[in-house]
């Protein structure tokens, strides 16, 4: 087991943790965006809140609102904060800070299309799927930060477009097939014959039918009481915060095994952490890692290499190895 932990996000060494930082504040976050504002974007909204000495443009991004659910993982809600919108509460929390912030409560295809200027100078990622972020690189950045978790670790990685490295496609390239999401929801509600009736309550974000929820109670063996509230909200929330939240497990009296993972508090926090970290330093001209991706296992003690080298998809199935892609990066940013 680990005990005190002591580490520099400017290398990422044990050994200089106590050396004071190379970067001289302060820095100019130029026009950046952080995409997601979860529980990882709140990792890194709590420490660019307490950088007094950033400035620039700051763009939120988040089409959703808080949920009760959330209040585990989120460093920056509490009660009062439900029902507020993410994108909303970012900018609050920022406020003091020297950043200028624009909120914007939509999702990342909404955004784009509504700002009509794709150039998009450095992007802070903090989503929570392949897919979501598949079409945050589709959209071409200059450079990108991406910070993600798994049920096992947690990591930041770094990406250009033109310049032979992984791009953050190559890292989220599907292989074989999976399930959908409708897939996988409807099963984890005990109803996987449902899957296209859950497939249309997710795409038309239509409230739950009472019907619906008797069924799930049905399925879970659970009494229906405590989930006729979830009646006519979107599935969405249904299903975060009945299976997610923990309450279909709470009913049950922990007999019903709930297959979701949900990570520990301090997880999302420290990518966001690291997040917040690599956009500092990549606008401060600060030298960035040799490799693609920095990871912490949490299964083992803190390691004294964490970067994580990741390899340029060889498969020509990538985006980076496409003419028409690298033409349209060229024109916007200029040859490489």
């Amino acid at each position: 087991m680990d005990e005190t932990i002591d580490l520099s996000l400017c290398s990422y060494d044990k050994t200089k943790a106590g050396e004071a930082g190379p970067i001289d504040f302060p820095v100019d976050l130029g026009e950046t965006h952080l995409v997601g504002l979860g529980a990882i974007g709140h990792g890194s909204l709590w420490a660019l809140a307490r950088q007094p000495d950033l400035k620039g443009r700051l763009h939120v991004i988040d089409h959703e609102a808080i949920e009760l659910s959330n209040l585990q993982r989120y460093a920056l809600a509490g009660q009062a904060e439900i029902g507020m919108s993410k994108a909303v509460l970012a900018a609050t929390a920022l406020r003091s800070t020297g950043l200028e912030v624009e909120a914007h409560p939509l999702t990342w295809a909404e955004y784009v299309a509504r700002r009509g200027n794709w150039v998009l100078d450095q992007v802070g990622v903090a989503l929570d799927t392949a897919a979501d972020r598949l079409a945050v690189q589709g959209a071409l950045p200059r450079w990108i930060a991406n910070a993600w978790m798994q049920e096992h670790d947690l990591g930041i990685s770094r990406h250009g477009f033109d310049d032979g490295q992984a791009c953050l496609c190559c890292m989220y390239l599907p292989s074989g097939k999976s399930k959908d999401e409708h897939q996988l929801i409807a099963e984890e509600l005990g109803i996987p014959e449902a899957h296209e009736q859950v497939k249309t309550l997710l795409q038309t974000n239509a409230g739950v039918p009472n019907d619906f929820v008797v069924r799930v109670a049905t399925a879970m063996a659970v009494p229906f009481e405590p989930l006729a509230p979830f009646v006519g909200q979107p599935l969405r929330s249904f299903y975060q915060q009945a299976i997610c939240g923990g309450l279909v497990f709470q009913l049950s009296e922990g007999s019903r095994r709930v297959r979701t993972v949900v990570p520990m508090a301090f997880q999302s926090v420290l990518a966001g952490i690291m997040l917040a970290a690599d956009l500092v330093k990549h606008s401060a001209g600060f030298p960035m890692s040799p490799t693609t991706s920095t990871r912490v296992n949490l299964l083992r003690p803190l390691g004294s290499h964490l970067h994580d080298p990741k390899a340029k998809d060889s498969s020509g199935r990538c985006i980076c190895s496409d003419d028409d892609f690298i033409a349209a990066y060229r024109r916007k940013y200029g040859a490489r």
